[in-house]
């Protein structure tokens, strides 16, 4: 999913035109300078260890375990050797599959947070991520699945258009092309490869309802969705189903939360995805010149699950995104933040999380998105969340 998308950079940061004879393709370049991975962890020693104590409930955090592990037990037949890294240390898929059935074992024994922060005391080790600055601030933000009004097929209730990746959408993949440092994305043309249209152009030469997948009620629900990576479709007859991400065009998010900032729109203290959304619908005459600042454009596909850049479904509370350059994909981690509340104050946010996502907006080791499920109370707290704290990952001895 972005999934995911991906709260306060793309709110408050918030997430081309192709020439007659177009540029050639070229990488996406981060939004913000992110750490190599030797320095995005660092080990602690025991006594520097923080209370590991998970305030959420067994049944959720056994399940995005679970769904991590069984990545990791195919990974230990398909690809033995891979490696991971944690910070300056690179280990098998093996050790990582260890850590989560030794974890999942530790889940099954214990029976209070207090015991299961002894037992992960004597049984693992812990890297911390180094984030900003002497503290190693990290930002928390949290996205989710919106709800969206859908039918199969258009009507006059339903005229915006969600789509699966075009037929002539072409992905190169960095790992295919040593001399890349991500992947190319773009289209052939006259036997080269260009950019694929960014959103604007996409507005003026709208792509093909070959690759519609559904239909929906609003431009502004889209965009949302688009920014969160997944969401859930509410068809007429009482069926749901999940627009998962599938690609994008290739273009670089750039967030609109900054576009209304310079234009004078927004305050930069009352940035945030309600009032982004406020405005666009109270300004429908710019709304889509401004949704068009950012050329970036996802495709869908529709599923039961919202499924991670890891390939398995995000679980809500449990699952992390993050920048995949600098943090080990599908590991066990452990975060202590706070959650934010609608009077103002916040309440203690901490617990055990799979590093299992990843979104346009993630591009640090300062800034991960938490997954806060589906339905209202999830946008609420969502919309709200820039919330300091600190991320840790752990390894078994």
């Amino acid at each position: 999913m972005r999934l995911r998308t991906v709260i306060v950079v793309a709110l408050v940061a918030l997430a081309c035109r192709t020439p007659q004879t177009p540029p050639p393709v070229t990488p996406e370049k981060p939004p913000e300078p992110a750490k190599s991975a030797p320095d995005a962890l660092v080990e602690l020693s025991p006594e520097q260890f923080p209370q590991l104590l998970d305030d959420g409930d067994r049944a959720s955090l056994d399940v995005a375990v679970s769904r991590s592990l069984k990545q990791f037990e195919r990974l230990e037949k398909s690809d033995p050797k891979r490696l991971v890294a944690f910070g300056r240390e690179r280990v098998p898929v093996s050790r990582v599959a260890d850590t989560l059935r030794l974890f999942r074992d530790l889940l099954g024994s214990t029976t209070t947070a207090a015991e299961l922060d002894a037992a992960v005391r004597q049984r693992f080790r812990v890297f911390q991520s180094t984030g900003e600055g002497v503290e190693r601030n990290v930002l928390f933000t949290g996205y989710y699945l919106p709800e969206l009004e859908a039918s199969a097929a258009r009507t006059p209730q339903h005229p915006w258009p969600l789509h699966a990746p075009p037929d002539d959408l072409v992905t190169v993949r960095a790992k295919d092309f040593p001399s890349l440092t991500a992947d190319l994305v773009g289209r052939v043309v006259d036997g080269q490869l260009r950019p694929y249209p960014s959103r604007g152009e996409i507005a003026q030469s709208p792509l093909p309802e070959k690759s519609v997948i559904a239909w929906v009620t609003s431009p502004i629900d889209a965009f949302f969705m688009e920014i969160q990576g997944s969401g859930v479709l509410r068809y007429a007859d009482g069926r749901t189903r999940v627009a998962t991400f599938a690609g994008k065009n290739g273009h670089p998010y750039v967030a609109i939360g900054g576009e209304l900032l310079r234009r004078g729109e927004l305050a930069r203290d009352k940035i945030s995805m309600q009032s982004i959304r406020a405005w666009l619908e109270a300004h429908p005459e710019t709304r889509d010149e401004v949704m068009q600042a950012n050329p970036s454009y996802v495709f869908f596909r529709l599923a039961d699950d919202a499924i991670g850049s890891m390939g398995v479904p995000v679980t809500a509370g449990r699952s992390l995104a993050t920048d995949t350059k600098v943090f080990p994909k599908g590991a066990l981690a452990f975060m202590a933040t706070t959650r934010p509340r609608t009077d103002g104050s916040a309440t203690p946010f901490t617990r055990f999380m799979l590093d299992q996502d990843t979104g346009g907006a993630i591009r640090t080791a300062a800034h991960v998105d938490v997954f806060l499920g589906a339905g209202n109370e999830a946008a609420e707290t969502a919309g709200l969340m820039k919330q300091p704290g600190h991320l840790y990952y752990l390894l078994a001895r």
